[in-house]
């Protein structure tokens, strides 16, 4: 069905967007299916570019995690058309279970979002940022045991920090207007914009319906700068409460009241699915989002002070001394045990490699794996 790509031979169309077309391919010698994303044409447009694409590529590999699509190469045809030889993923894309579903059972949202925050968190680590994330960007591999494995695709718009921006013509937004925080909006993105689209996400998975379902764009932008979201259980009013607090939290306005990691609303998020089943917080006692915010609050302080530690490699330089404010009160049970106790970061595993070399990365970049623990647990 056309010429083979460096060893790959085309054997049938798997979808088409605004950009392009998607193909399977097979290796002509040794049978591996790859998955060919080849672009219209080279035109002027910069989102319809080889060095777009070619972004695409190096922002999937400095990420380098699991659950992104993987890229194996890059290239031009003879006529001119830009392509990516990627992983072939077997299942369908969130957009599609969504339709055919509507909404998904509890147990899966928390899945398919944990899924979700696991690799962007690796992105933000990696300094890339999505920018696109959205029902048709996130595939569900099937697997046995009845839960999907979760692959984030399509970084084709991602900004990539001092790298991508070039690509973008200017005064250009980028993104899906159903998912974009204000900010983004506006044309400013941060590693928060990602968040909100999350929110964005989990709010249609557990509701069925979109955040604000208004079909004018006008209209549609005026409510993502302005509007309030509505609260989960007003649509859905069996959600669980500690669900509900950790939307509202990734959908604020400003994007510095949103958590403060993608790893910090992931940790948050595994304390709302043990609320849900059955291990919630004490009776008449602080509610979840404000438990959720003073996690938060200890996550942000513990990296200033990482900040300010001296880089092992290097010479020590005086540090200015800073005024510490006195510690703010914790949240308490009516018997008068902290809830949630001051967090200490645990080390990665031995097993993990995280960076190619540690010692060259300042201490405020290398990662946090954060534990929220109970002392009743």
């Amino acid at each position: 069905m056309g010429p083979d790509i460096k060893g790959y031979r085309l054997i049938g169309r798997l979808g088409a967007g605004a950009m392009g077309e998607v193909y399977e391919g097979v290796h002509s010698l040794i049978g591996k299916r790859v998955a060919v994303k080849v672009l219209r044409g080279p035109g002027d447009d910069a989102l319809a570019s080889g060095p777009r694409l070619l972004e695409e590529a190096r922002a999937v590999n400095a990420i380098a995690h699991p659950g992104i699509v993987d890229i194996f190469d890059a290239g031009t045809l003879p006529d001119g058309r830009p392509y990516l030889v990627m992983e072939r993923l077997e299942g369908q894309s969130l957009l599609q279970h969504l339709k055919a579903q509507k909404r998904l059972p509890l147990r899966e949202v928390f899945h398919v979002l944990a899924g979700i925050l696991e690799p962007l968190d690796a992105a933000h680590r990696a300094g890339v940022i999505h920018r696109d994330l959205k029902p048709s960007n996130v595939f569900l591999c099937a697997v046995a045991n009845g839960l999907p494995r979760v692959k984030l695709v399509d970084f084709g718009i991602a900004r990539r920090a001092g790298r991508a921006e070039h690509l973008t013509q200017p005064l250009t937004t980028l993104g899906s207007l159903g998912f974009m925080g204000p900010e983004h909006l506006a044309g400013e993105v941060e590693p928060a914009s990602d968040l909100y689209s999350v929110g964005c996400l989990a709010f249609q998975m557990v509701t069925g319906e979109p955040v604000f379902p208004v079909s004018s764009a006008a209209q549609l932008a005026d409510k993502h700068l302005k509007a309030k979201p509505p609260p989960l259980r007003l649509r859905c009013p069996d959600a669980p409460a500690e669900l509900e607090a950790w939307v509202a939290w990734l959908l604020e306005k400003e994007p510095g009241a949103r958590p403060s990691t993608a790893e910090v609303a992931l940790a948050v998020l595994k304390e709302a699915e043990s609320a849900a089943g059955g291990i919630g917080t004490t009776p008449g006692g602080p509610d979840f989002g404000e438990l959720a915010r003073a996690f938060d609050r200890r996550a942000r302080e513990q990296q200033a002070e990482k900040a300010l530690e001296p880089h092992p490699t290097r010479r020590s330089r005086p540090v200015p001394a800073v005024a510490k404010a006195p510690p703010a009160a914790q949240p308490r049970t009516p018997n008068g045990t902290d809830l949630m106790p001051a967090f200490t970061p645990s080390a990665p595993k031995e097993s993990e490699t995280l960076f190619d070399d540690d010692d060259d990365v300042p201490a405020a970049d290398r990662p946090t794996v954060l534990n929220w623990k109970r002392p009743d647990r």
